[in-house]
């Protein structure tokens, strides 16, 4: 007999779904698109532009050290959240509310955000503690995520939930975008005598001691206070109530066998899951080939996402302002990437698509990785000298590792699309859900698995271009294990 989900879940089914109406941009659309507005800024204050270049440069000492701790620090976290985020969700399924823990998860995220104002090397919130708050608040960020995506259904009428879906991310992305506009010319260039910058700070503090930097986390924090109130009035939890989440968590950890009724043992539970993925690689092994690829080339882009900055701040010296230069250019020309990747899917296909655009990262990367702060192309061209007078990107390695932000960004998110159209196209039809819920699964569990690696080989080596040379070797096994997958010439349609 075919085991589906359910069976692996080991649980009594959801709580009941009430019936949903509603248009894309009703008010449940939206206080649940908002959502993302509210939460995604602290991924790219706190974890990629701001705080975390601060953390690895100023607070740890900068170098190789810097750029270890601060992928040893997402490493923890994401194993963490990798163990106990896909329970988390059989227990959503089981019981009534979601919006009381996700209400916990954002006070913590929040409360963890607040404290790094006295993140600074002499305390009271010293190096080793600062890893331990980020840890903290990146697990309950994957935590809300989990809940909220399992509210998408209750957000408006089946047709309108690909829309609702789109507006949050777009919503989560425009709004960092303006967040980190106002960091870059309202806190970090008032006072460079810059043509466009102001002569004053929009909130005046100190940047001897830091202190823009570290205001991220507060402003981080009251940031989601404020813009997750609409979510909570508007945003209903679509359930009947069920049983309580002390029950479900009971029944879940506990486990019941389908037939006896018994309490089921742990060994008992993973050998179910193993007979459920051993089934699903026998009768579509091309396509669970492909989720394995899609896994590692993931987990390289999610590492050259997170810690692409702390290295342009711990090797090449960059300073906060170019850092948000750099992180804002991204953003944006990311935007290209959904329309390249859906003009390069039409064109070639999911699967050439994908083939391209990893291995234009993979040779972005290298080039990347071929600049110092004294040359380009592995020394062949010295570039060290400025090549103008300006306080920012003033040699040619600055302009040069600044410019490939461009096509890298575009690169990113083309292959992103492209994933999501190659899934599509390659999996069953009747089964398309579950192996949608598979995909999801896959880029959580082991999302620490390239910051690990970067972080390892640095350790190992003293040598950070080595360690992030360990994204280059996971974007390459993942094409290997791409091209072994067959796409059929055409797709849903078929």
């Amino acid at each position: 007999m075919t085991e589906s989900l359910a069976a692996v879940q080991l649980s009594e089914g959801p709580a009941k779904q009430e019936a949903v109406s509603g248009g894309p941009f009703g008010i449940k659309g939206l206080a649940w698109a908002i959502f993302e507005g509210a939460r995604n800024p602290y991924y790219n204050l706190i974890v990629i532009y701001i705080f975390a270049p601060y953390f690895a440069d100023v607070m740890v000492g900068g170098g190789e050290l810097g750029l270890t701790l601060s992928g040893l620090t997402i490493t923890m976290a994401g194993i963490v959240t990798a163990l106990t985020a896909p329970l988390l969700g059989v227990v959503a399924d089981k019981a009534g509310r979601r919006k009381p823990p996700i209400f916990v998860f954002m006070a913590v995220m929040a409360v963890c955000s607040f404290a790094l104002w006295w993140a600074r090397p002499e305390g009271p919130l010293t190096m080793w503690p600062t890893m331990v708050v980020l840890a903290i608040a990146y697990c309950c960020y994957g935590y809300s995520e989990v809940l909220h995506n399992a509210m998408l259904p209750s957000a408006g009428r089946p047709s309108a939930l690909p829309i609702i879906s789109g507006l949050g991310l777009s919503m989560g992305n425009l709004l960092s975008v303006g967040i980190l506009f106002f960091f870059l010319f309202g806190l970090l260039l008032p006072g460079s005598g810059l043509p466009f910058s102001a002569d004053t700070q929009v909130i005046p503090l100190d940047t001897a001691t830091h202190e823009p930097q570290r205001f991220a986390g507060p402003f981080v924090a009251v940031w989601m206070t404020l813009l997750l109130i609409p979510f909570f009035v508007f945003m209903p939890d679509g359930v009947s109530k069920g049983k309580s989440w002390k029950q479900a968590a009971a029944d879940v950890f506990r486990g019941e066998d389908r037939h006896s009724g018994k309490p089921q043992t742990l060994i008992q539970r993973v050998s179910v899951f193993k007979n459920y993925l051993a089934q699903l690689f026998r009768e579509h092994p091309h396509t669970m080939r492909f989720l394995i690829a899609r896994t590692i080339y993931a987990d390289a882009m999610a590492a050259l996402l997170t810690l692409g900055a702390v290295f342009a701040k711990t090797f090449l010296g960059w300073s906060g302002v170019e850092i948000l230069f750099f992180g804002i250019t991204g953003v944006l020309f990311g935007a290209v990437g959904g329309f390249v990747g859906g003009y390069l899917d039409r064109v070639l296909g999911p699967k050439l698509a994908l083939v391209w655009e990893l291995a234009i990262l993979t040779i972005l990367l290298l080039l990347q990785l071929s600049i110092t702060p004294d040359a380009l192309l592995f020394g062949l061209i010295p570039s060290g000298t400025p090549i103008w007078s300006s306080p920012f990107f003033d040699t040619l390695s600055d302009v040069t590792y600044f410019l490939f932000v461009i096509p890298v960004a575009i690169a990113v998110v083309a292959s992103i699309s492209s994933s999501r159209y190659m899934l599509v196209h390659i999996a069953p039809h009747d089964r398309i859900g579950e192996f949608f819920g598979l995909y999801a699964i896959a880029g959580t569990v082991t999302v620490w698995m390239g910051p690990g690696l970067v972080s390892l080989l640095t350790w190992l080596t003293g040598n950070q271009r080595i360690g992030m040379g360990g994204i280059g070797f996971m974007f390459l096994m993942g094409l290997i294990i791409l091209w072994k997958v067959h796409a059929p010439k055409r797709g849903f349609d078929a």
